[in-house]
This record gives C-alpha cells, structure tokens and sequence, in this order.
C-alpha cells in the first residue's frame, strides 16, 4: 500500500484524506513513520513538510495556493540554505520581500527542491514561475462540500448581501458598503471574515447607514447553496467559476452595483457549476498524480 505523511495547517486542506484512504491511500497526518511520499498542503506546511522528508529521505509534494504581489512586491528571496536537514534563513539587508520576507523565502527554498509542486490555478501556476522559478502543476482543489449543499431560498425584506474573505485592506470590502449605500433599498450587508478592517468597517457602514456582520465562507460555498453570488474579476474566479457567477470590479462602486442587480434578477445558480470542486472529485484527482511522484 502507497504510504503518504500528509501536512495540513488546518481542517480544509485534510477534506480530501478519507477519500484518498478509501482509495487506497495509506495516509498518516502526524508523527514520524517514514512514508513513500510527504504532502505539504499550503505554504504554512512547506517547512515542515520539508524537514521531515529529509529526515526520512522520502519524496516531496507542495501544494501552494498563492504568492500575494502586495507581499513580494519587487523584492528577491533572502539568504536560505539547508543545515542537517534543517531550513536556515540569513534576512538580506534589502532588495528582500515586502512583508513576511521569511516566510516566503523558505517556502521557495523548499520549492526549488521539491520533487513536485502543485497549485490551485493557472494563475499561481505562472506566479510560481515567475517568481520563484518553479514548475507547478495546476490541479483544482475543493470546497466543504459535505457542508455547502442547495439550500430553498425565499425572499427577504430587508434584502441580504455577504461579502466573503478576510476583512483586510487589499480585499475591499469598502466598495461593498459603499455599493450598498447606492441601492434602494437598501440592503443588510454581511462581510464574512475576520480582520483588522472590522472597525473601520463598522464605522463607514454606520456613516452610510449600512448594517453589516461577520463570519466566514467563499464564492465558490454560495454557489454550492444556489445562492446568487457576485465575485471579484480576478483570473482564479474565472478559470474556475467560469459563467456561475457575475463579476464585478471592486474598485469600481457602479460595476458592483451593476452586479449586484443583475445577480438579484436572474436569481438562483445551478451548484452544478462547482460540481467540479466537491471533495469527491478532488480526490478522484489526486491518485494519477500522487502515483507519479511515488512510481506506482
């Protein structure tokens, strides 16, 4: 049976492992048994993941979902090398990353070494070559899909709006309220996340008499429960949402609006338009590949 150590930093990048298990797999998500094959689920695991697989000289996947630009910016890597199987970083005095500089000169040392690499779109694909100089392959993911299921929709007064991702600068959830400012009438917003942005938030919502809350999902969870969905014009949205959902973009307060109306009249979306991205299928796509990286 095909051995698998398997690195998450939380539940969601494990939703594929009882398929996998079920397939065949035999896959250990802690201690230190040797594995024919390590898998490090997202950049927080890359570290990890490399250290025991040099520990017990196994093979490597990483799966890295982004390089954010606004974290690079133009900055090179820092000084990173490996000692007895350890990652050591010397901080380069400049020219290094914007923010977190450590963190993501590891995760490339680690790439540049790793047997295979793997991103959730072709968008990261490129970024990955580009600025690490590292051959990934683009396999799709998965969305909770034993949590988001169709759900009956009925009509509410006030009308309700979610704005979904981490309550951050950069995500601009501002242009949400203030869309909503222009609207008649005028909506309940809920902004699902966490963040520092949540007072400011508050404060601009109350200034254009919006109402908001917070919690946490994604596009791709509204179109898994019917929910008409408006999302922001990025490659990763198209390349995988494809026509499911209506696009906006968030600097531009009239072209939210303008989606918001239209998402509003043509009403609820087929959740066949994620069906791609189940948990089911993610894990019936895992197997040809991980068995190229173990040679089975």
């Amino acid at each position: 049976m095909r051995s698998v150590r398997w690195f998450a930093p939380n539940r969601y990048c494990g939703l594929v492992v009882p398929a996998l298990r079920e397939a065949g797999w035999s896959i250990a998500t802690e201690g230190e048994d040797s594995a024919d094959l390590v898998v490090a689920m997202d950049g927080q695991s890359a570290v990890l993941g490399f250290e025991f697989a040099r520990r017990h000289r196994c093979r490597l996947l990483l799966d890295l979902w982004d390089l954010p630009p606004w974290r690079l910016g133009g900055g090179r890597p820092d000084v990173v090398f490996e000692w007895r199987g350890r990652i050591r970083r010397v901080p380069r005095v400049l020219g290094g990353f914007r923010e977190r500089a450590g963190h993501y000169s590891r995760i490339a040392f680690a790439a540049r070494r790793a047997d295979g690499v793997w991103a959730p779109s072709i968008a990261t694909v490129t970024d990955l070559a580009g600025r690490f100089g590292v051959e990934a392959r683009s396999v799709a993911y998965c969305y909770d899909s034993a949590r988001f299921r169709p759900v009956d929709r009925q009509s509410e007064t006030p009308q309700r709006r979610l704005s979904i991702s981490r309550l951050v600068p950069h995500k601009n959830h501002d242009a949400v309220i203030r869309a909503a400012s222009r609207m008649e009438p005028r909506p309940v917003v809920h902004l699902i996340g966490q963040g520092p942005e949540a007072p400011a938030l508050v404060r601009l919502a109350a200034e254009l008499g919006v109402r908001l809350e917070g919690f946490g999902l994604t596009p791709i969870e509204g179109v898994a429960t019917g929910v008409p969905t408006v999302a922001s014009d990025i490659p990763p949205r198209r390349e995988h949402l494809g026509n499911t959902v209506h696009y906006s973009n968030l600097e531009d307060e009239f072209s939210l609006v303008s989606a918001i109306r239209i998402a509003i009249e043509v009403g609820s979306v087929d959740p066949a338009g994620v069906a791609h991205l189940t948990i089911e299928r993610a894990a019936a796509r895992f197997p040809t590949h991980l068995a190229e990286l173990v040679g089975t």
